[in-house]
């Protein structure tokens, strides 16, 4: 269990788990005293990040930027629900500004000139020891139709988004949970095909669904998930969230689809968090970025009958990302 938990990426969650167990049923004290150390080094790092994503996010704002922090310490609050918001293991802050792309690119250089920058995000100096992904757009999709149609539906909901960044505020601007309804979900399609997806990203999406949605609000949702073509992953994502972790039906966007749901849970606990344990998406020593890419490819053939519109249009996708990445390196 605790392979496994650190594995997902869930030690901090199993912890507060094991608290509910008799003495008889605990683990052994070796390891439980390693478990309790692993939990609580994780609640003291949450504490201090919490602190200073908003420290981070106020040193945009200053600098010009409205900004909402994506994922991580925004999703934790919705953990408060059961007591596990300082249990979430934490990760970077991603942080997505509120500007065009080439004056957010141009000013990620002044800092550091050579940022690695991607389709999505640049790599900002570590602030305070925190690593920073400076974002232009929260995600994107391999398909060129359906990333337009994304990145529209990210441009319609700046405004409403950004509002929340306020300067001096003591809380952290977070999106809307409408948007991270669809946002969260569409994060965790994306790690599926581009570095592994694990159980904390499932249980993120869980806490966000918890926290309840209207019909209406339902069908929202699910009519932008169309849009995308994303209707199979949702079925599939809705049996994961009701076997593994016990999603009440009233939670559910979508009947479950349980085929494509077993073939995604063995997916995730093949892969791990971010990947980390497929061997398939392991970078070998040495190898070269065309090789690698061509690997990648190749894996992901196998979700090619489920999303075949992202799977086949990832080397499209892949060769045009390498040639804006040397262009964009170019331009000072």
């Amino acid at each position: 269990m605790f392979v496994l938990a650190k594995k997902q990426t869930l030690i901090g969650v199993t912890f507060k788990g094991l608290e509910c167990l008799s003495e008889s049923q605990r683990p052994p004290k070796e390891l439980l005293f390693k478990w309790v150390l692993s939990a609580e080094y994780i609640k003291e790092v949450n504490i201090t990040l919490n602190k200073k994503a908003i420290e981070i996010s106020q040193r945009f704002l200053k600098d010009g930027f409205r900004n909402v922090i994506l994922k991580g310490q925004g999703i934790a609050q919705y953990y408060k629900v059961d007591g596990l918001d300082k249990y979430r293991s934490p990760g970077d802050v991603d942080i997505w500004l509120d500007g065009k792309r080439s004056d957010i690119i141009n000013y990620v250089r002044k800092h550091d000139s050579n940022a690695k920058i991607v389709y999505h995000h640049a790599d900002f100096p570590k602030i305070d020891d925190v690593d920073v992904e400076v974002h232009f757009t929260p995600s994107w999709m391999n398909s060129y139709f359906t990333n337009r149609k994304l990145q529209s539906f990210f441009d319609k909901s700046k405004d409403g988004l950004f509002q929340t960044c306020v300067s001096n505020s003591n809380e952290l601007p977070v999106p809307s949970l409408a948007f991270n309804r669809v946002y969260i979900l569409i994060h965790i399609y994306r790690h599926l095909f581009h570095e592994g997806i694990g159980l904390r990203q499932i249980l993120d999406y869980y806490y966000v669904l918890r926290q309840g949605f209207s019909k209406e609000e339902c069908d929202e949702t699910m009519g932008v998930f169309r849009t995308f073509k994303m209707e199979r992953f949702v079925a599939a994502m809705m049996w994961v969230l009701q076997y593994v972790f016990g999603l009440e039906e009233s939670n559910l966007l979508t009947p479950p689809n349980e085929k494509e749901g077993r073939f995604l849970l063995n997916e995730i606990l093949r892969s791990g968090n971010f990947g980390q344990y497929d061997k398939q998406m392991m970078r070998k020593f040495n190898e070269s970025d065309l090789s690698y890419g061509f690997r990648k490819i190749k894996r992901n053939f196998r979700f090619v009958q489920s999303y075949p519109s992202e799977v086949l249009w990832s080397p499209i996708f892949k060769i045009w990302h390498y040639i804006w990445r040397r262009r964009v390196s170019k331009v000072r």
